[in-house]
């Protein structure tokens, strides 16, 4: 068992987007979607000059089943060079959750189209598929989900590493590291939940955290956590 502080936040601020094939991405790398409203949206946007893609979309969950509250139109479309379009996402379904954050994915396949120059030759046409997250967030939902991630809690237990997050936010680790060693792929923990981090050999005693979770504006924020003795008594400081 340990005990563990923040002692420092501090931002670092970039924006990113989601990219797909030849100059086609997305507006946005996660879509929040406000219970108060009918719909959340999502841009799509073809930057290439002169290629054509087929757009094809839709929602699924963690498992990668499409049995969800939710729909997008439009579900297929083309999308000239240089154009954009926007998907609508809509709730079709009561029933979810009320007291935290629901997270679906939301699916985008770039299908280039075939080329006259490319009729009569072995061209290798290849379909891109990228998937966000898509955070269903109830109105009225109590709570900060800039500051949520200074509210987890990390336990040791041989080997794993288990985050207790006790808001009503999904928190996405975009990089993890325990004492400076970074954790691929650490995932994320859920609202109102748990995830267990497997440490990777020669960490030895975790003395400090650092992470990276993006929030509702594609800025990705570092958090740092020292683990200290129980017996020290430690503050957040803020810069």
């Amino acid at each position: 068992m340990m005990k563990s502080k923040f002692v420092a936040l501090a931002l670092s601020l970039f924006l990113s987007q989601s990219v797909l094939a030849g100059g086609v991405g997305l507006s946005s790398t996660r879509v929040i979607y406000d219970g108060s409203k009918k719909e959340a949206s999502l841009t799509v946007q073809n930057k290439s000059k002169t290629e054509e893609f087929l757009i094809q979309s839709w929602v699924d969950d963690a498992a990668g089943s499409k049995k969800t509250p939710f729909i997008i139109t439009p579900p297929l479309f083309k999308l000239d060079p240089e154009k954009n379009n926007i998907l609508r996402i809509v709730n079709i379904t009561p029933g979810l959750p009320q007291d935290r954050e629901s997270v679906y994915w939301v699916n985008v396949k770039a299908i280039p189209s075939k080329s006259d120059d490319s009729e009569n030759k072995n061209v290798l046409q290849i379909a891109v598929r990228t998937r966000i997250k898509l955070f269903y967030r109830p109105a009225g939902l109590k709570g900060d989900v800039k500051t949520a991630p200074n509210e987890l809690r990390f336990t040791r237990n041989g080997n794993q590493l288990r985050v207790d997050n006790p808001t009503v936010f999904n928190i996405t680790f975009n990089q993890f590291f325990a004492n400076d060693k970074e954790i691929e792929k650490a995932g994320m923990v859920p609202a109102k939940g748990a995830l267990n981090i497997t440490l990777p050999a020669g960490v030895g005693s975790v003395s400090k955290i650092k992470y990276n979770a993006g929030n509702d504006s594609n800025l990705l924020i570092v958090f740092y956590v020292q683990i200290m003795p129980d017996d020290f008594v430690m503050q957040l400081h803020r810069f």
